[in-house]
């Protein structure tokens, strides 16, 4: 403006609006300078000591949350009254970035705690089976596949302009989630030479059963006379073909829901009739499904049928089926090996989770 004089001219200079270079000029004819004058403001509510200290307390995690913090700062008598958790958060995010932390907020359910009876069947379980022979069991368990995507394939991200989440109105890739989705409940069974076959069981969404429960209604979930069924006509069967044919005696693994008590008596009257030699793994422990490597097969199965996208449920249910009749020989193998480390791993940690 000194060397212009002239207000549209410096306006076209530093190509800004005349109203700001009039402000700027005025400001500059009063005070001698441009610099913004430093202003008291309203006083923090929390002090730099009392914000480092609400950012200590929120990492440590002993407090429930920002408003629980608050209120210990106030009855410590670091703050003078109870401030408002959204101060507290803004105080403490601000503190972060001096130690170069980023204070986020994480939400969810905790895990379910493994009691210590349970880590110490675990650990039981994992020293009686530290050499055992893996082949000659047949591990099996039973699978609910819920039919959510119906007509769309699964996708970990998709791109898209701004202009989407501004409200676009083109839905092509929306996932439908219904809110009581349809289901296929099977079981199955893995051994270190294929899959059994599918046994599809009370609880499928368009499924009849004869079966009923103890006060005589249909069943809407698997019973222990079906569980008999289940064993003489799919996992016994196919287990036999797989595995007795091959090593003579075998194991038949399942987990300890309460419909599986009838199977020591149906797996030794089936075993007599049929001369085969078949046993129950005994002494499976409860809450364990990182040590049942058909888990790693659901899990597979799950994300093999999301990239198909099927339609209708009839489509759903034969995709889930015809899927476990491939599981890659390789994968079968790798979960197989896998069962020696699983042992070590849960003897490692005491009959705690392993990574599996």
């Amino acid at each position: 403006m000194k060397d212009t004089q002239s207000i549209s001219e410096t306006t076209k200079r530093v190509q800004c609006s005349a109203k700001t270079v009039r402000k700027w000029w005025k400001r500059y004819n009063v005070s001698g300078d441009v610099l913004d004058k430093c202003r008291s403001g309203r006083k923090p509510l929390l002090s730099t000591e009392a914000a480092q200290k609400a950012l200590q307390m929120l990492l440590d995690g002993s407090n429930s949350g920002a408003t629980h913090v608050a209120r210990d700062l106030a009855a410590e008598g670091i703050t003078r009254n109870v401030v408002n958790k959204a101060t507290l958060i803004r105080a403490a995010r601000k503190a972060s970035v001096t130690i170069g932390v980023k204070l986020c907020v994480r939400r969810g359910k905790p895990k379910k705690a493994m009691t210590q009876a349970t880590k110490q069947k675990r650990l039981k379980f994992a020293k009686l089976n530290k050499t055992t022979t893996w082949e000659k069991v047949l591990f099996t368990d039973r699978k609910r596949f819920y039919f959510k995507y119906p007509s769309s394939k699964v996708k970990m991200v998709r791109w898209r302009p701004p202009f989407w989440k501004l409200g676009g109105n083109d839905k092509r890739d929306e996932v439908f989630q219904p809110t009581n989705p349809q289901c296929l409940n099977i079981y199955a069974g893995i051994s270190r030479h294929g899959m059994t076959g599918v046994h599809v069981v009370a609880g499928t969404s368009k499924h009849t059963t004869r079966y009923v429960t103890k006060k005589g209604t249909s069943a809407r979930n698997i019973t222990s006379a079906q569980y008999g069924d289940v064993l003489r006509k799919t996992l016994l069967p196919y287990g036999e073909r797989l595995l007795g044919h091959k090593y003579g005696g075998w194991y038949l693994q399942q987990d300890n829901d309460p419909s599986h008590k009838c199977a020591q008596r149906v797996v030794k009257k089936w075993s007599k009739e049929k001369g085969s030699k078949v046993e129950l793994l005994p002494s499976w422990p409860p809450n364990s499904p990182d040590l049942n490597i058909i888990e790693n097969v659901w899990a597979w199965v799950q994300r093999e049928v999301d990239k198909i996208g099927c339609q209708p449920f009839e489509d759903f249910h034969q995709t889930v089926i015809d899927t476990l009749a491939k599981v890659p020989d390789t994968m079968v193998s790798n979960l197989f090996a896998s069962m020696h480390e699983r042992m070590k791993l849960v003897i490692q940690k005491e009959g705690g989770f392993t990574r599996y």
